[in-house]
C-alpha cells in the first residue's frame, strides 16, 4: 500500500526544505518495491497546501511569518550568514546535493524560536511533512531515523 507524502516548502527551496525533500526521496529509494511513497512537492502558497492547513485550523507560512505573527525579534542577517557556510554538516552530507548542502544544525537552532511558537500562532512552518493526511513534522528538518519511522 502506497503512502501519500506531501513536502510543503518554499520556492525556490531553502536549504531546510530541500534537505527534507532529499531525505524523503532517499528513503523512497531505500524502501524498494513492497512499499512505495507517492511524493508530492507543494509550495506553502499553493491552494492545496492552504486548503489542507485551513482544514486543521492553521495556515502555512515560513519562519518570517511566524516571527511576525508571534512578534519574535529575529536577526535575519545572522540567519542568512549561517546558511552561507554551515560550520558543521548533517549525518548524510555525502548524499546531499545543491542548496541543501547549506543546511546545518546551527540553522535549525537559529530558527528554533519560530519553530517553538509556530503552533501557538496557528502556522504550519516550512518545511512541512504530511503523511497520509496527517502532519508529521513542521518547522525543521527531521532526522533520517525519524523519517524512516514515519514512512515505513
Amino acid at each position: 500500500m502506497a503512502k501519500e507524502v506531501w513536502i510543503i516548502g518554499v520556492d525556490p527551496p531553502c536549504p531546510r526544505c530541500d534537505l527534507a525533500r532529499q531525505r524523503v526521496e532517499r528513503i523512497r529509494g531505500e524502501m524498494g518495491v513492497p512499499l512505495t511513497l507517492n511524493i508530492r512537492h507543494l509550495i506553502y502558497t499553493d491552494s492545496d497546501a492552504r486548503v489542507f492547513a485551513d482544514s486543521i485550523g492553521k495556515e502555512t507560512g515560513t519562519a518570517k511569518h511566524v516571527a511576525a505573527k508571534a512578534e519574535i525579534d529575529m536577526d535575519w542577517d545572522q540567519i542568512r550568514s549561517i546558511a552561507k557556510e554551515p560550520p558543521s554538516q548533517p549525518e548524510d552530507i555525502d548524499q546531499i546535493e545543491g542548496i541543501a548542502r547549506l543546511w546545518s544544525p546551527e540553522l535549525d537552532d537559529a530558527l528554533r524560536p519560530c519553530q517553538e511558537k509556530a503552533d501557538s500562532v496557528d502556522i504550519l512552518m516550512t518545511p512541512i511533512l504530511v503523511v497520509d493526511g496527517k502532519v508529521k513534522h513542521h518547522g525543521g528538518v527531521p532526522s533520517l531515523k525519524q523519517l524512516r519511522l514515519w514512512l515505513a
